[in-house]
């Protein structure tokens, strides 16, 4: 199946009931866990706080929340219904509630939660802007934005890969968002400036790594987290309205050079805490 970045699973309503199952079984395990195990060590643990949860997609990590604070409530906000009704399904003990919306624009009363949580903010930097922006105006005085994401580093076999596809096929726009991304990294430095830049202050961070393998280019086009993350962050990055073909090409790449082995993917991923 080919893949796009109107595919992500954070900022797409076209998420149905069957992808939302997927989400949680196979990409909250295997991808969204290791987010969450580096925004868990900055994450400043009340005994009753009021958490709203940004691009939530199937509900995680709410429960673990709900386990460290027992106390909290908190609304979950997401573009996709089938995510939305899935969380509220799955996250049953009081709480929690889930409403679908915007995460850049959620409409909710400003300066009401304690926490504002997004586990994989978007590749693009408007986009990015617009969440960092909601998270201030929605966090009260003191309250703690979690944000996490893959860092600039990540991929490096894949911007590769794209780059070999935009010269071949002569392909301007992945071309010249290459170029561009490869001239502004995105970087510890370059995101703490963002939330800064939107109010937000008192920056802090955590940073790890994390190998991602495939054995076949199949298994990394029909990987879950590459569909719903991987792709729509590629996507933001280079300014790409559309990198199906390109991922197309990729997959085939992946046969080629990677015939008889398996390609591992290395990923450089942080999460930052910032206060209002």
């Amino acid at each position: 199946m080919p893949i796009g970045p109107e595919e992500s699973a954070t900022s797409s309503s076209a998420i149905g009931e069957n992808e939302a199952a997927l989400l949680d079984a196979f990409v909250v395990p295997a991808y969204l866990t290791h987010f969450w195990t580096l925004g868990r060590r900055l994450l400043l643990v009340g005994s009753a706080s009021r958490v709203v949860h940004l691009g939530c997609g199937p509900g995680y990590p709410d429960s673990e929340l709900l386990a460290m604070m027992p106390q909290t409530t908190g609304v979950g906000v997401d573009p996709s219904a089938a995510c939305v009704a899935f969380a509220a399904a799955k996250v049953r003990a009081g709480g929690f509630s889930y409403v679908e919306g915007a995460p850049d624009a959620t409409g909710l009363a400003a300066e009401t939660f304690s926490h504002a949580l997004c586990l994989h903010a978007p590749g693009a930097a408007e986009e990015r802007a617009r969440l960092f922006r909601e998270m201030a105006r929605l966090l009260y005085g003191g309250g703690q934005a979690l944000v996490s994401l893959p860092l600039g580093q990540s991929y490096p076999e894949l911007l590769d890969l794209l780059a070999e596809y935009a010269l071949k096929f002569e392909d301007a726009v992945t071309t010249q968002g290459l170029e561009a991304f490869g001239q502004t990294p995105l970087t510890v430095e370059s995101v703490a400036s963002e939330l800064e830049a939107e109010g937000l202050h008192d920056v802090d961070f955590e940073a790890g790594e994390l190998t991602l393998v495939f054995d076949s280019g199949r298994s990394f086009t029909e990987d879950p987290a590459v569909r719903f993350f991987i792709a729509p962050t590629l996507a933001g990055w280079l300014g790409a309205p559309n990198l199906s073909d390109a991922l197309s090409y990729v997959g085939r790449a992946i046969d080629k050079y990677w015939s008889g082995e398996s390609l591992e993917l290395k990923l450089k991923i942080a999460a930052f805490s910032a206060r209002r």
